[in-house]
């Protein structure tokens, strides 16, 4: 089995294509500019027509003769679109596979990945995931126009300004719920609640958007409380440097926030969760079954190894937050609390075609330092806290008291 330390940037994707914030497609920072990470991975094979097996080449056969029948004999009034039949094919063959994760991205919707990697950020600003083929929101982004709109993890967005997006890929439903800083949108959303769902329009100001990725105090009951929003290519370097803040305050023990953090990259996961543990296990990737799979392991001597820790969790965190909330777990490091977890555990790597469109392939699924996979299943806290996630951090965040309370017992005995 491989093995791969902590301080070793490998990997840069962890996060699905579907954590698209609606900002303008992947705008939680996972992808930008400026930190080093490339959405895109340039073709560098060309494959000639024709350099295919026998067998794959008798199968294409079939494929050709409904393409001639359909151009000689489909009735239509308006010339035939080649590019969209053959663009259809190639969804068709995506979606084939099964997998959620697992898009093509036409040239337009690629385009707004590669705008979005400019640094420009303007939109309603929620993190959202395809789930059976509906545009489903993981998280809402703090102080967002999204949040601030009352939308919720576990939201279904059926349509933007009339237009319905179910069945349509990701991106292309994120561009139609991006736009402008000051114009509106209007969404038709449908919330679940235990058997019963209603729908109810919502109308969202766009914003440009700018929030922090570290946020951290010590509480007045005594504990240190830091909030991690996404795991971009400074959350490593951010999370040190606040916690060598608050362990020279001498907290009585350390909350670590992940609750509606949608993830983002392996490496800061790996880095983070490095902080808090020794030496050891941190996840396991394998690349398919029977995969004996690659392991990365804190790089030992971080520097919140010892206080005593709770780690924050919700049905928004997913991805990198379930990879450090896992290992903490399986390790029996610290304390979970909150509610089940999204459920993330695979792994995406695009890839840019020849013609501009893009193919976002899952390559692997990663699993707990106990061997744990965690996709569509979510991690169990270890005391369970229900709550509605828009009452994070106000004045009814039950979540947050019950790890100042458990924190306090824990002192006392």
């Amino acid at each position: 089995m491989t093995n791969k330390s902590g301080d070793q940037k490998a990997q840069p994707l962890l996060r699905l294509l579907a954590m698209a914030t609606l900002s303008g497609a992947l705008l939680t920072g996972t992808f930008l500019a400026g930190y080093g990470v490339s959405w895109f991975s340039r073709p560098d094979v060309q494959y000639p027509v024709g350099e295919v097996s026998e067998e794959l080449e008798q199968s294409f056969r079939v494929y050709w003769e409904a393409w001639h029948r359909i151009e000689e004999s489909f009735y239509t009034e308006a010339p035939l679109d080649q590019q969209e039949m053959i663009y259809g094919a190639i969804r068709g063959t995506v979606d084939s596979l099964g997998d959620d994760h697992t898009v093509w991205v036409d040239p337009a919707a690629a385009a707004v990945l590669e705008e979005d990697l400019s640094g420009s950020f303007e939109g309603i600003g929620a993190s959202v995931n395809n789930v059976d083929g509906f545009l489903t929101v993981v998280a809402p982004l703090p102080n967002s126009p999204a949040e601030q709109a009352g939308i919720r993890a576990g939201d279904i967005i059926l349509e933007a300004d009339g237009r319905p997006l179910e069945g349509l890929g990701v991106l292309q439903a994120v561009a139609l719920i991006r736009g402008p800083e000051g114009t509106s949108v209007r969404l038709l959303v449908r919330r679940l609640a235990e058997d019963e769902a209603s729908e109810f329009e919502v109308t969202i100001v766009r914003a440009k958007l700018d929030f922090a990725t570290v946020e951290y105090r010590v509480l007045p009951e005594g504990p240190g409380y830091l909030r991690l929003n996404e795991f971009n290519a400074q959350a490593s370097d951010q999370v040190h440097e606040a916690l060598a803040d608050l362990i020279k305050q001498r907290p009585t023990g350390l909350i670590l926030d992940l609750r509606n953090n949608p993830g983002g990259l392996l490496s800061a996961a790996v880095d983070i969760a490095s902080e808090f543990l020794d030496r050891g296990l941190v996840l396991i990737e394998r690349k398919s079954l029977g995969d004996e799979g690659v392991e990365y392991t804190a790089r030992g001597g971080g520097i919140a190894t010892e206080i005593p820790l709770v780690v924050l969790v919700n049905e928004g965190s997913a991805s990198a937050s379930e990879i450090v909330a896992g290992a903490v777990q399986d390790r029996q490091r610290g304390t979970l609390i909150g509610s089940t977890t999204f459920g993330k555990g695979s792994m995406q790597i695009p890839y840019a075609l020849s013609d501009g469109s893009s193919l976002v392939l899952t390559i692997a699924r990663w699993y707990t330092p106990n061997g744990r996979g965690i996709d569509g299943e979510g991690l169990e806290p270890d005391i369970l806290v229900e709550m509605d996630p828009s009452a994070v951090l106000s004045d009814q965040d039950a979540q947050l008291q019950r790890a100042i309370e458990y924190l306090l017992e824990k002192q006392a005995r």
